[in-house]
């Protein structure tokens, strides 16, 4: 399958699995979008996706906010136009007794 092209927005991306997914990604001439809460180290991977011959874009988005998580496509859809693949990687955590968790 030829992925040239398309574009992928992978949450998470600014390190770990999120991370070499983007990686790999870019190296099959993905147009990448990252997006996670931490725009410094989104940067960092941006840069080394650019720096590689790569196209990729960095949101910081935090996927616990609907409005976040719009902007992260509205912003992707001015910039390439569509959304081919979607990569859910971020994770979000709640650390308490199951006793006291209120759902």
């Amino acid at each position: 399958m030829d992925l040239k092209n398309s574009v992928a927005i992978i949450t998470g991306a600014s390190k770990g699995i999120g991370r070499a997914v983007a990686l790999a990604l870019s190296k099959e001439g993905v147009n990448v979008v990252l997006a996670a809460r931490s725009p410094e180290l989104l940067s960092m991977v941006q840069k080394e996706i650019v720096n590689e011959g790569g196209k990729a874009i960095s949101i910081a988005t935090d996927v616990t906010s609907e409005n976040s998580v719009q902007n992260l496509v509205i912003e992707t859809q001015k910039k390439f136009g569509a959304i081919d693949i979607l990569i859910n990687n971020a994770g979000v955590g709640i650390f308490s007794n199951v006793v006291d968790l209120k759902m």
